[in-house]
Protein backbone atom coordinates (compact mmCIF):
# COMPACT_ATOMS: atom_id res chain seq x y z
CA UNK A 1 0.00 0.00 0.00
CA UNK A 2 0.86 3.41 -0.64
CA UNK A 3 1.17 6.72 1.49
CA UNK A 4 -2.08 7.93 0.11
CA UNK A 5 -3.92 4.86 0.92
CA UNK A 6 -2.16 5.28 4.99
CA UNK A 7 -2.67 9.40 4.91
CA UNK A 8 -6.48 8.53 3.95
CA UNK A 9 -7.07 5.95 6.24
CA UNK A 10 -5.56 7.93 9.57
CA UNK A 11 -7.85 10.92 8.30
CA UNK A 12 -10.59 8.53 8.31
CA UNK A 13 -9.93 7.44 11.91
CA UNK A 14 -9.30 11.10 13.32
CA UNK A 15 -12.53 12.10 12.09
CA UNK A 16 -14.34 8.96 13.34
CA UNK A 17 -12.72 9.44 16.97
CA UNK A 18 -12.89 13.35 16.74
CA UNK A 19 -16.75 13.41 16.12
CA UNK A 20 -17.63 10.22 18.27
CA UNK A 21 -16.39 12.35 21.19
CA UNK A 22 -18.69 15.34 19.78
CA UNK A 23 -21.29 13.41 19.71
CA UNK A 24 -21.39 12.12 23.14
CA UNK A 25 -20.46 15.65 24.56
CA UNK A 26 -23.54 16.89 22.18
CA UNK A 27 -26.12 14.21 23.05
CA UNK A 28 -28.96 14.19 25.63
CA UNK A 29 -27.63 13.87 29.28
CA UNK A 30 -28.79 10.00 30.34
CA UNK A 31 -31.56 10.15 32.91
CA UNK A 32 -30.44 10.04 36.23
CA UNK A 33 -30.93 6.35 38.35
CA UNK A 34 -33.50 6.30 40.95
CA UNK A 35 -31.83 6.25 44.94
CA UNK A 36 -33.26 3.95 47.25
CA UNK A 37 -35.96 6.90 48.51
CA UNK A 38 -37.13 6.90 45.24
CA UNK A 39 -35.60 10.83 44.44
CA UNK A 40 -33.76 11.27 41.41
CA UNK A 41 -30.27 12.07 41.96
CA UNK A 42 -28.50 15.45 40.37
CA UNK A 43 -32.23 16.95 38.78
CA UNK A 44 -30.25 19.31 36.67
CA UNK A 45 -32.97 21.48 34.32
CA UNK A 46 -31.32 22.35 31.07
CA UNK A 47 -32.55 25.96 29.76
CA UNK A 48 -33.79 26.70 26.29
CA UNK A 49 -30.68 28.36 25.55
CA UNK A 50 -28.71 25.67 26.20
CA UNK A 51 -30.60 23.53 24.26
CA UNK A 52 -30.97 25.87 20.97
CA UNK A 53 -27.23 26.34 21.18
CA UNK A 54 -26.57 22.57 21.64
CA UNK A 55 -28.61 22.27 18.38
CA UNK A 56 -26.66 24.95 16.60
CA UNK A 57 -23.73 23.13 17.21
CA UNK A 58 -24.70 19.48 16.13
CA UNK A 59 -25.45 21.63 12.79
CA UNK A 60 -22.83 23.35 12.45
CA UNK A 61 -20.78 20.22 12.93
CA UNK A 62 -22.97 17.84 10.64
CA UNK A 63 -22.15 20.64 7.98
CA UNK A 64 -18.56 20.16 8.22
CA UNK A 65 -19.01 16.57 8.48
CA UNK A 66 -20.75 16.54 5.15
CA UNK A 67 -18.01 19.01 3.60
CA UNK A 68 -15.71 16.57 4.76
CA UNK A 69 -17.02 13.48 3.34
CA UNK A 70 -17.84 15.49 0.42
CA UNK A 71 -13.80 16.40 -0.22
CA UNK A 72 -13.23 12.65 0.27
CA UNK A 73 -15.27 11.35 -2.57
CA UNK A 74 -13.96 14.25 -4.60
CA UNK A 75 -10.26 12.56 -3.86
CA UNK A 76 -11.58 9.17 -4.23
CA UNK A 77 -13.77 9.28 -7.32
CA UNK A 78 -10.68 10.00 -9.70
CA UNK A 79 -8.46 6.88 -7.93
CA UNK A 80 -11.00 4.84 -8.13
CA UNK A 81 -11.89 5.84 -11.66
CA UNK A 82 -8.08 4.93 -12.73
CA UNK A 83 -8.62 1.46 -10.85
CA UNK A 84 -11.61 1.00 -12.94
CA UNK A 85 -10.20 2.08 -16.45
CA UNK A 86 -6.40 0.36 -16.11
CA UNK A 87 -5.91 -2.80 -18.21
CA UNK A 88 -4.04 -4.61 -15.90
CA UNK A 89 -6.17 -5.32 -12.64
CA UNK A 90 -2.83 -6.93 -10.74
CA UNK A 91 -3.77 -5.04 -7.78
CA UNK A 92 -7.79 -5.74 -6.44
CA UNK A 93 -7.03 -4.73 -3.20
CA UNK A 94 -6.79 -1.15 -3.83
CA UNK A 95 -10.46 -1.36 -6.67
CA UNK A 96 -12.13 -2.81 -3.88
CA UNK A 97 -10.72 -0.49 -0.75
CA UNK A 98 -11.75 2.40 -2.54
CA UNK A 99 -15.37 0.95 -3.57
CA UNK A 100 -16.12 0.60 -0.09
CA UNK A 101 -14.98 4.01 0.72
CA UNK A 102 -17.19 5.62 -2.48
CA UNK A 103 -19.99 3.50 -1.22
CA UNK A 104 -19.89 4.35 2.74
CA UNK A 105 -18.77 8.13 1.64
CA UNK A 106 -22.08 7.98 -0.10
CA UNK A 107 -24.14 6.79 2.57
CA UNK A 108 -22.90 9.32 4.99
CA UNK A 109 -23.80 11.88 2.41
CA UNK A 110 -27.32 10.55 1.64
CA UNK A 111 -27.95 10.76 5.73
CA UNK A 112 -26.16 13.43 6.30
CA UNK A 113 -28.57 15.10 3.71
CA UNK A 114 -32.13 13.78 5.47
CA UNK A 115 -31.08 14.90 8.41
CA UNK A 116 -30.24 18.29 7.53
CA UNK A 117 -33.83 18.19 5.86
CA UNK A 118 -35.56 16.77 9.04
CA UNK A 119 -37.30 19.58 10.57
CA UNK A 120 -35.83 20.08 14.49
CA UNK A 121 -37.90 18.61 17.40
CA UNK A 122 -39.29 21.45 20.02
Amino acid sequence: MNKEIYILVGTCVLTFLIGHKLKQKLSNPKPKKLTKRGKKTNNVAVSPLASRRKEKLKVIFLYIQLILVFGLLIFMIPALSRDILASNHDNYQNLILRILIVAFASYILFIGFLQLRKPPEK
